[in-house]
């Protein structure tokens, strides 16, 4: 561990991580994740509240029914009486009932006839209707209680659908969004830390006692385990928030899911790492950065962009096509493996194309930074970094 490249890499995360911004970027993150978590938590979950003004006896019988019609409606129906119709419409007006039953004659809402409440109102009415119908013909008790409650038909699917893939789906959308963030994010730290040093001409100095691929592969390192661990940390403070706030319906996964989420962001940082490693050493100047950045910055949004819109129809061809090129692999994969029944093979093809890329960016970035890292001046090309003798 006290070879040049580590000795690199433990200066790059202890100064980065000692950084004010870094700090307050991660905090400023973590509270991001509790708030929308405690926002999301506040404002759903549990059954709607229907509330039911029900005027005259003949309201009265409608209490038990509507009650029971409640889990049909995904709400808790309460229901309460008044003394005459001008108060229930009053409650109705001023939002203190939803719906009104006059004498079991007549309904009242505010704005909308549709009303699915209402609906139920009419459904309740026609079988209290019944119901008497039934009674004064002199069905018997058991035989009137199985017409009105039959049995249920038995229900078969011809195509069952995971009861998580709604949860999975929504999940795979904040994973392909904190990737994105994360990959888009470090990889800007190593161009922009590349610059600083020959801005600086401290590269000088640390070049005189390594060599130039040691010092990249350290940067590289050293950065990547400090984007995992805050990456890691942030998905850690999301699930357990979302957990302990019962904000979402986390399926029973979460592990194998960060553990996921986790491999593919050190791929896809270690992918572009070594790309923003080129765009760094080409200028000297942080001025000139975004412009030798912007291509690659298109490519970054490119992936996220078409890997958020794939995901809408997860089973289609484009999320798979998208989840085997390197480029939008980092953030497709995942997103894929979350929601749909992905092959183990398929898994490990995507895997190696990946690695394969990685390993032919890593001689790239390490030629052009050889023969780059000491240039100063105006910005070069890339084919010019390549031409020129290794320094």
């Amino acid at each position: 561990m006290n070879s040049p490249r580590w000795l690199v890499a433990r200066r790059e995360l202890t100064e980065r991580a000692r950084s004010r911004a870094f700090q307050v970027g991660t905090a400023i993150q973590l509270v991001a994740i509790l708030v929308v978590l405690a926002i999301a938590a506040f404002t759903g979950g549990g059954d709607e509240t229907k509330k039911v003004a029900l005027v005259g006896a003949a309201s009265q019988p409608y209490a038990q029914a509507l009650q029971s019609a409640g889990p049909a409606l995904d709400a808790t129906i309460e229901t309460t009486a008044y003394d005459d119709r001008a108060a229930a419409v009053r409650a109705v007006e001023d939002g203190d009932a939803d719906v009104a039953v006059i004498d079991g004659r007549e309904v009242l809402v505010e704005d909308d006839p549709d009303d699915t409440l209402a609906a139920a109102v009419q459904a309740t009415r026609r079988q209290l209707a019944l119901s008497d119908a039934l009674d004064r013909a002199g069905v018997p008790a058991a035989e009137l209680s199985a017409a009105l409650d039959p049995a249920p038909l038995r229900v078969q699917v011809l195509e069952p659908e995971n009861e998580d893939r709604g949860a999975r789906q929504g999940i795979a959308f904040i994973a392909v969004l904190l990737l994105y963030l994360a990959i888009f994010t470090y990889g800007l730290w190593v161009a922009g830390g590349i610059v600083e040093e020959k801005s600086s001409r401290v590269i000088e100095v640390v070049l005189s006692a390594i060599r130039p691929r040691e010092l990249l592969a350290g940067k590289i390192v050293g950065l990547g385990l400090l984007g995992l661990a805050q990456f890691v940390l942030v998905l850690i403070v999301g699930v357990a928030g979302a957990q302990l706030l019962d904000a979402v319906d986390l399926p029973h996964v979460t592990v194998g899911w960060v553990a996921i989420i986790a491999l593919w962001f050190l791929l896809g940082y270690a992918l572009y790492a070594c790309l923003y490693a080129v765009a760094g050493a080409l200028v000297s100047r942080q001025e000139d950065l975004q412009s030798s950045t912007g291509a690659l910055n298109m490519v970054v949004i490119g992936a996220y962009i078409l890997s958020f819109v794939a995901l809408q129809s997860p089973d289609g061809g484009m999320l798979t096509v998208l989840s085997f090129l390197p480029p939008s692999a980092p953030m497709a994969m995942p997103a894929r493996w979350l929601v749909t029944d992905v092959p183990t093979w398929q898994l490990l093809v995507s895997i190696a194309l990946t690695l394969v890329a990685i390993v032919a960016m890593l001689k790239l970035a390490t030629a052009v930074y050889s023969r780059a890292a000491l240039r100063i001046g105006p910005k070069l090309s890339l084919r010019g970094a390549l031409a020129s003798r290794e320094g």
